[in-house]
């Protein structure tokens, strides 16, 4: 992303939305205007709506930047914006209005729950969250990916790549939504667990602090009914505005760290249009968790 932020605070026209006070910083360093980052949202919004079209969202909302307060929000009150709706009172993205609309009001991060419309009570994605202790390399994050890549893939699912924006990685395997929350909440914990009782000095399922040094938290809780994980190409509020990017499983390269903002708003774009499609089968891999399945993991 090559545009830099406009030097006028008058309202800004964006497609069918009003940007009010464009030139204000929202994140540093570097310097990141509320302007740039709706060029980027509606740079990016043909993709990103795959991710949240029928979903329903969390945000991050830093009305003020991310120098300021933040706080995470899952409902707006009053009239909706264009391209908003609400689904049993949680929000959900139809369209860039929708997006941008989001944006003026303040939103940086976008989060995604696991199921999508009409089957809010059955997640169509089982998704594990790689959560690096401060010490562990890039090369031994690889390591570790690669080993929860292959106990999914055993187990019969078909894991995609993602990056969070931050020092972890994501495993999002798309399922048939045809389980309850609790099933694939506790098929996600039975993942971790069984990477943790094997190599108990690479992982652990314990969120405790004090058990991840030198160790992957394999976070499975992004699974149960109301959670939720940062949404693909979604800006993350941090530094250098890192970006969560899909990626396909050969990206990875020990010698070159796709971390915190190895993506970012200014990169993020010319990547996505450079490059194919990184998940071009995701729908057609969707796995049905058959009773069969479930018995052989003693579930």
């Amino acid at each position: 992303m090559t545009r830099l932020f406009m030097q006028s605070n008058t309202p800004e026209r964006i497609g069918h939305v009003t940007l009010t006070h464009p030139d204000r910083i929202v994140l540093r360093p570097p310097k990141t205007t509320k302007s740039d980052l709706a060029h980027y949202y509606e740079a990016i919004a043909p993709h990103m709506l795959e991710h949240l079209k029928g979903r329903r969202i969390a945000m991050l909302r830093c009305p003020d930047g991310a120098d300021e307060d933040c706080f995470f929000q899952k409902h707006l009150t009053g009239d909706l914006p264009s391209g908003l709706t609400r689904d049993a009172g949680h929000l959900q993205i139809q369209s860039t209005e929708g997006l941008l609309a989001l944006v003026q009001l303040g939103v940086i991060e976008f989060h995604t729950w696991g199921a999508h419309a009409p089957q809010h009570d059955n997640p169509d994605r089982v998704t594990l969250d790689l959560d690096p202790g401060p010490d562990i390399s890039w090369r031994g994050l690889i390591e570790a990916t690669q080993l929860a890549h292959g106990l999914m893939t055993e187990v019969g699912l078909a894991p995609f790549l993602k990056t969070t924006g931050g020092k972890g990685l994501h495993l999002v395997a798309p399922i048939r939504a045809t389980r309850s929350w609790e099933t694939v909440r506790i098929l996600a914990h039975h993942l971790a667990q069984r990477l943790a009782n094997a190599m108990p000095d690479r992982f652990t399922a314990n969120m405790a602090k004090d058990q991840r040094r030198g160790r992957i938290f394999v976070d499975y809780l992004r699974n149960g009914n109301g959670s939720t994980a940062i949404c693909a190409y979604s800006v993350r509020a941090r530094p250098e505005a890192p970006v969560s990017m899909p990626l396909p499983w050969t990206a990875l390269d020990f010698h070159n760290d796709l971390r915190a903002a190895a993506f970012n708003v200014r990169n993020a774009l010319d990547h996505v249009q450079t490059h194919a499609d990184p998940w071009p089968d995701y729908a057609a891999r969707r796995t049905v968790l058959t009773q069969r399945m479930l018995d052989r993991l003693g579930l």
